[in-house]
């Protein structure tokens, strides 16, 4: 009989390979799924329970008695969502893998290759901290519940829709990367792209965690999921401006620097991104002896460029992030006094469909830091306010009398 396995999700980069190897492996797959994504899982070889995750009561109805040998949720992020998840499905799987992270670890210069023991939690980035409250209330939890857990921890994946690089617009939006590329855009890299990160394509990293189902060695026991590459970030965007047969342009400031003008973003940079993210894989190969690298990064990258120009670049162009990287090169530049005219560092009409909007867009982000700008979107937030609260008033005061 074959073994069932049950994944929250199932069309995210990750857990769309994890579903693959899952059925290439011989395992019954089941999904829970809003149906929504573009992403088809609803073939023949795997069974959708079409349901919001976050419904408890529907869940638990679809569920029914069904027990899985192993349930993977790769949708939790805070502690609520861990004591959500298990409450769910304690009584409901033979083995619980929670998805962690790699940013776990406090790595402070990141000057060493951590293993799965090496001191946690990175104080100055909350997605750390947040995954390791995960880890110790599922370490909690399982316990009084005489739970088996796994808790695996990945690195840098990409597949289709993703770019492994740093700092990225949302998935689906990478083609971005891209037409800078191609358009002769600086690329921003910190402190010379010399950092390290392990990165993993996702075929190869669903092996791993395949490997892992109904495997004694991993019940109860953290695993990092990562493949044997590290690249250094400019080696990253050097390839792939080898296969659009481009030499990519730099822009090179400091990672303070450039957190500093992202600030939502400033603590995966300055606490990940930015420092050497080098990781141990030797306790995963030992519970799994036949994982192993086998998508390089050239060919993943390739794989990743084709599927965009097939796809009509998915989701299109994300002219936000575009404007606000040209904004920090020219105010950066300026700083420094490097010459920006040859750095096209202007609307781009990339693939030839952009809107009116699109283009306010761009204009609004690049001069976001003018004052007049600044004056016009603050008058312009205000006008909105006060424009829904009159119109909520006015569907208040219908509705009332219609009463």
């Amino acid at each position: 009989m074959k073994k069932k396995i049950l994944i929250v999700g199932g069309t995210g980069v990750i857990s769309f390979a994890v579903v693959n190897e899952s059925i290439r492996q011989g395992f019954d797959v089941t999904c829970i799924n809003r149906g929504k994504s573009k992403n088809q899982i609803l073939s023949c070889d795997v069974n959708v329970i079409i349901a919001d995750y976050r419904n408890s009561q529907i869940i638990k109805e679809k569920l029914g008695d069904n027990v899985y040998d192993v349930i993977v949720d790769v949708l939790c992020y805070t502690e609520k969502d861990i004591e959500y998840s298990v409450e769910l499905f304690k009584d409901h799987c033979k083995q619980y893998i929670f998805f962690s992270s790699c940013a776990v670890y406090n790595k402070g210069k990141g000057d060493y290759e951590c293993t799965e023991d090496s001191e946690l939690v990175n104080p100055i980035w909350q997605y750390s901290i947040d995954k390791v409250a995960c880890e110790r209330k599922l370490i909690e939890l399982a316990s009084k519940y005489n739970l088996t857990y796994t808790i695996v921890r990945p690195a840098v994946t990409y597949g289709d829709t993703r770019i492994p690089y740093g700092i990225t617009p949302p998935y689906g939006f990478h083609g971005t990367i891209i037409m800078r590329i191609l358009n002769h855009k600086p690329i921003i890299i910190w402190d010379g792209g010399n950092a390290y990160s392990t990165i993993t394509r996702v075929e190869d990293f669903a092996v791993g965690l395949v490997g892992l189902f109904g495997n004694p060695k991993a019940y109860n026991q953290s695993f990092h999921i990562v493949g044997d590459e590290r690249y250094k970030w400019k080696d990253v965007i050097k390839k792939l401006g080898d296969i659009l047969g481009e030499e990519p342009v730099f822009f090179d400031m400091s990672k303070e620097d450039y957190a500093s003008e992202i600030p939502n973003r400033a603590g995966e940079l300055l606490g990940g991104r930015g420092i050497n993210q080098l990781l141990d894989n030797s306790k995963l190969k030992e519970a799994v002896p036949h994982f192993k690298t086998t998508i390089t990064l050239s060919d993943g990258l390739k794989k990743t460029v084709e599927y965009y120009k097939t796809h009509n670049y998915i989701k299109g162009v994300d002219y936000k992030f575009d404007a606000d990287t040209d904004r920090i090169i020219a105010k950066w530049a300026k700083k420094k006094g490097i010459a920006t005219e040859k750095m096209n560092l202007r609307f781009v009409n990339y693939l030839g469909n952009a809107s009116k909007r699109d283009k306010l867009t761009y204009w609004l982000e690049f001069h976001k830091e003018n004052f007049f700008m600044k004056r016009v979107l603050k008058m312009s937030r205000f006008i909105f306010r006060l424009f829904s609260i009159t119109n909520q008033k006015l569907i208040n005061t219908i509705f009332v009398k219609k009463m």
